[in-house]
């Protein structure tokens, strides 16, 4: 399966650049779950064309650069990774976001984002919600790691709560008609990679898309 994946910026002010970089454990993190790579750029025609001529099988949104309405100071890749995720909604491709790539998913169906303690260089159990999609493979999640400032404590539809930290933090999403999903832990930071951990990924990246190729 090829995967696309996002980027972070990085911007180097006395080069006057905006680099798209991406932490090479991403790639070991694919390689683990035995998908190959796609990277994208944070420029949307690029990525539009992109989509056209070699259209991946779903979609990793990466972390990485906070989001504007957070801070951050990358509009490009807020406005290609909504895009982005318009594109995988109308393809139905599988969407999986990782901690910033959760919380663009989250602020795409308006759900608010505040500041939370507590979940930058700690570790989480996770609080599953019974009956939920994937719950006997996050109860298979010991505990995971967490580096974020900012988070929710509730949802909305169409987005379903998977799991919350101990403190009622979300800590992962479903959206309830589609295969988008979403993690506010770092796999990829995981050494070695845990294995309950990749088959969640695996799990949320293996929806078939079920229209033709464009």
């Amino acid at each position: 399966m090829i995967i696309g994946v996002s980027m972070r910026v990085d911007i180097h002010p006395a080069r006057q650049e905006r680099r798209d970089a991406l932490d090479q454990h991403w790639l070991l993190l694919m390689a683990a779950c035995g998908y190959t790579p796609l990277l994208l750029p944070n420029h949307w025609p690029a990525v539009h064309s992109l989509l056209h001529r070699l259209p991946p099988d779903g979609l990793l949104f990466t972390g990485g650069n906070s989001l504007v309405s957070c801070g951050g100071d990358a509009p490009e890749r807020d406005a290609m990774e909504n895009n982005l995720l318009q594109w995988a909604m109308t393809h139905r491709r599988p969407v999986l976001g990782v901690c910033r790539g959760m919380q663009l998913i989250q602020r795409h169906f308006q759900v608010s984002l505040q500041e939370v303690g507590g979940h930058v260089g700690h570790r989480h159990r996770l609080n599953v919600t019974s009956g939920c999609t994937f719950e006997a493979l996050l109860r298979g999640l010991h505990s995971v790691n967490a580096y974020h400032r900012f988070g929710s404590y509730t949802s909305a539809p169409p987005l379903s709560v998977l799991a919350t930290a101990e403190d009622g933090v979300v800590m992962a999403v479903a959206h309830q008609d589609l295969p988008i999903y979403g993690q506010m832990w770092h796999s990829e930071r995981e050494q070695p990679f845990q294995e309950a951990e990749l088959r969640f990924i695996r799990a949320c990246l293996s929806e078939p898309a079920t229209t033709a190729r464009e």
